[in-house]
């Protein structure tokens, strides 16, 4: 006997039971058809009976909406009736042990199933015709704090060394280890707590030759113990915090290399920074958000239609430029269209990107950053630049004396030069605009790339003002991700490694799917009556 008979017909309809239901009656049905998936996450023979796969994806996608840890969750199983209806539990049922959501999720982030939920919820949708296949769709990403604590250099190499050698004590013991192992045993030795520069820099001096010396120890052990992940990760720090100045020097790196380990306990998880975080920035990873852009101007207290069809999990050093294609890759891996408009902000947009969207038959719609300027000088958007001709005109309508089209074979790029003459700019009354007082020559150059006028195009276009209405269907999304970090715990990663933290923001996706089509469905149906 099915105890979801047990909550009254007139509550099924209501936002706080009607996600359940949509699951019930939708979601789930499109889990099950999909199943041989999820089976293979598990072995066909060996290892005890598992759950059913179906079953544990649907507990791990309500505790994303609902907030809830394992052992919550397994109690919600047992005594919430929108959970039991939801998942279809029999009233004799005796629930299981909370560390099997652990082990599932681990299978989830080893086989990068995580997007299965998500999927299963956009199918739904489109077989209820709630979500079209095709249509605009915009994008923006979101930082996510890694659950670790922020290291200082020399915090991670000691705690790293402590860690590999807690591993190598199994290689004839502690003392075989010896004086290192008594060295780094101490998490906050009286080294740390000295404030003094020459102090810490000596104490990081002694990590560095004694990680080298560990890492020749460990070598000597075999291919075995030296291809071990705390020896590799202890050889990665070390790569990354020192350098070898010759066969008895250790020397500490003035700067760290982009990408590196801040904290051994999740190597996965870097330092980044954005504007709007300024110079301090986080450790952790970048979420790429993309969602349906709606055409229909929603009124007051409508819930929003727009439903999120893609998440995409990156290192936090990953740029937003390089992410537009990826994240559209996955849009359309989600069983959508290529869509009609992309909408984004200027760190998606460049040259390139607006010449690969024209290529793949879609608008990219939005802002391309400002130009460089030095304090109050003109930019390159204050001349007018006809690249083909290799002519150039200055505010003050002059054009250029000379054009050179340079290539960098090295790097790639090709950019041309442009300059003006001294007696253009000896009497020009925009002279103290044009040139800086710390130049050497009295004339103005000019330097652009060969893709300047795609550039110039779109500036231009952004200054009018049917344009700028049309960028507003941008703004939408960061309602949605503030959804996600408010309403769903995004801004924190609740596991440590890139795997699981992208299997977390998969069913972060999936949740906030079902609650919004849940919520309008609710809407409208109070619409009508």
């Amino acid at each position: 006997m099915n105890i979801a008979c047990e909550i009254p017909d007139d509550l099924l309809d209501t936002p706080a039971v009607q996600p359940f239901v949509l699951y019930r009656d939708r979601v789930r049905p499109v889990l099950e058809a999909g199943r041989a998936e999820l089976d293979g996450m598990y072995a066909p023979v060996k290892g005890r009976p598992e759950l059913d796969p179906v079953f544990l994806t649907g507990v791990t996608l309500f505790q994303a909406m609902e907030r809830m840890p394992d052992r919550q969750a397994v109690q919600a199983c047992l005594f919430d009736l929108r959970w039991r209806l939801a998942l279809g539990i029999p009233k004799e049922w005796k629930g299981f042990h909370p560390s099997t959501l652990v082990y599932f999720r681990q299978r989830v982030a080893h086989h990068r199933a995580g997007k299965l939920a998500l999927n299963a919820g956009l199918e739904a949708m489109r077989a209820a015709g709630y979500l079209r296949t095709r249509g605009s769709v915009r994008i923006d990403s979101t930082h996510v704090l890694a659950d670790v604590t922020r290291l200082s250099r020399l915090e991670c190499v000691r705690e790293t060394l402590r860690l590999a050698l807690d591993f190598l004590a199994a290689f004839g013991g502690a003392s075989a280890w010896e004086p290192w192992s008594e060295r780094y045993a101490d998490r906050n030795p009286k080294e740390l707590r000295d404030p003094s520069v020459e102090r810490l820099r000596s104490t990081m001096d002694q990590a560095g030759r004694d990680a080298r010396d560990v890492l020749a120890k460990a070598r000597m052990l075999g291919e075995t113990v030296a291809h071990s992940e705390p020896v590799t990760l202890l050889e990665r720090v070390f790569e990354q915090q020192f350098q070898v100045a010759d066969d008895t020097t250790t020397v500490q790196r003035p700067i760290t290399p982009a990408g590196c380990v801040h904290n051994p306990h999740d190597p996965d998880a870097q330092w980044s920074t954005k504007k709007a975080l300024g110079k301090v920035g986080w450790v952790g990873y970048k979420v790429q958000i993309c969602e349906t852009a709606p055409e229909e101007k929603r009124g007051k207290g409508e819930p929003t239609e727009a439903v999120i069809t893609a998440v995409l999990t990156q290192p936090a050093i990953t740029s937003d430029h390089g992410s537009l294609v990826p994240v559209l890759e996955a849009h359309a891996g989600s069983g959508q269209d290529h869509p009609e408009t992309a909408f984004a902000d200027a760190g998606y947009i460049s040259a390139p990107a607006l010449e690969r969207a024209d290529a793949d038959g879609y608008e990219l719609c939005g802002p391309v950053g400002a130009p460089p300027h030095s304090g109050k000088r003109f930019g390159s958007d204050s001349f007018a630049v006809d690249l083909p001709d290799r002519r150039a005109t200055c505010p003050a309508g002059k054009a250029n004396a000379l054009c050179s089209r340079i290539t960098e074979i090295k790097r790639g790029i090709t950019y041309y030069y442009f300059a003006w003459t001294e007696s253009d700019c000896a009497c020009c009354p925009l002279k103290p605009q044009c040139l800086s007082l710390k130049q050497r020559h009295l004339f103005r150059t000019l330097e652009v790339g060969e893709k300047h006028m795609i550039v110039q195009a779109r500036r231009r276009l952004c200054t009018t003002p049917d344009y700028q209405q049309r960028m507003r269907r941008r703004i939408g999304i960061e309602g949605t991700n503030s959804e996600c970090k408010r309403g769903y715990r995004l801004r924190r990663a609740w596991y440590r490694g890139l795997a699981k933290t992208d299997t977390q923001t998969q069913f972060v996706a999936a949740a906030c799917n079902l609650r919004r089509w849940a919520v309008r469905r609710c809407w409208l149906a109070n619409q009508k009556a």
